[in-house]
């Protein structure tokens, strides 16, 4: 593992710096790259760029100009402007005229940003001069559930009032105290212990002739109850899995927009994309996601005063 890099210098215009844990006191105008390590920018970065794959970039002023860029990692500034953001945990107290791209988005001032994220929240959205801020929800394009499930939610209704009309003659039978009593005795009996005399014998043997009947209906329906309960609780599993399969396919896609002041546009859409980080999008595909405007898009909402609170279902 490289040193920590600590530069107290201004980092001009053309220089790269590679490392790993890099901290600059001093303002960057070149590039710095880490190897998925932290970079602490504490003053500005201008006109330059920051790197850090999967680690994190921390700027505490200001960044104007610039690609700060951690795919799979964090990022933090207190504002940016005119900026290339990405990052899998973007958070940035202020945005003027950015393009961002995240998984997971926290802006407190988004000004004509164009934003492309999977879990976005904003507290004010606005534009910038005559730019809007135009939102773009990164959800999968999935098919209704309900078709899918239909067949084994009939299958379930059939099998519970299979089970329903099962209980009811089990429950009857079950209320009938002489043909309980009968079922206990013959219980004891069965498993030795007890035994009758010859006049208690000859007792048994008319209850058996009165309840035999009975007590076999009894079994039968407990018998036949026995393979539904399971084929429904079967049902019952399968039908949850595909539900938690495709709430998990949902999770955390959603847009909230506390504020609205000022033309913004939010709209949706779904990326041939097996990663479900956003932000580890190829490079080739990332100009064309911010200006995408095909049937996969739609509109979720555009106005200039109000408030968002979506959430994919």
């Amino acid at each position: 593992m490289p040193a920590d890099i600590i530069e107290h210098r201004e980092v001009a215009e053309g220089r790269v710096i590679n490392g790993h844990h890099m901290t600059f006191k001093a303002s960057v105008y070149g590039e710095v790259i880490s190897e998925g390590g932290t970079v602490h920018i504490e003053d500005v970065l201008g006109w330059g760029a920051a790197q850090s794959h999967g680690g994190q970039i921390k700027i505490k002023k200001r960044a104007f100009n610039s690609t700060i860029y951690a795919a799979g990692g964090t990022v933090q500034i207190d504002t940016a402007e005119s900026c290339l953001i990405i990052g899998a945990d973007v958070k940035v107290r202020q945005a003027i005229n950015c393009k961002i791209l995240a998984h997971k988005l926290r802006v407190a001032v988004a000004t004509g940003c164009q934003i492309v994220a999977r879990d976005i929240e904003i507290s004010t959205a606005k534009p910038h001069k005559s730019e809007p801020t135009v939102v773009t929800i990164v959800a999968p394009d999935l098919p209704d559930l309900q078709p899918l499930i239909q067949p084994q939610l009939d299958e379930i209704a059939q099998t519970q009032g299979l089970i329903h009309a099962l209980t009811g003659k089990i429950e009857a039978l079950k209320a009938n105290a002489a043909l309980a009593n009968y079922l206990v005795i013959r219980g004891k009996l069965r498993t030795g212990l007890v035994k009758l005399t010859e006049e208690q014998t000859q007792g048994y043997q008319l209850m058996e002739e009165k309840f035999a009947p009975s007590a076999k209906d009894l079994e039968s329906a407990v018998a036949e109850k026995r393979p539904l309960a399971k084929t429904l609780t079967a049902l019952q599993a399968e039908v949850k899995a595909l539900q938690d399969e495709r709430a998990a396919l949902l999770a955390d896609c959603r847009c909230r927009i506390a504020k609205v002041d000022g033309e913004t546009i939010v709209r949706k859409t779904s990326l041939d994309h097996e990663d479900i980080d956003v932000s580890q999008l190829p490079g080739e595909a990332i100009p064309k996601i911010f200006i995408r405007n095909d049937a996969s898009v739609k509109m979720v909402f555009s106005a200039t005063q109000g408030a968002v609170d979506w959430v994919a279902v």
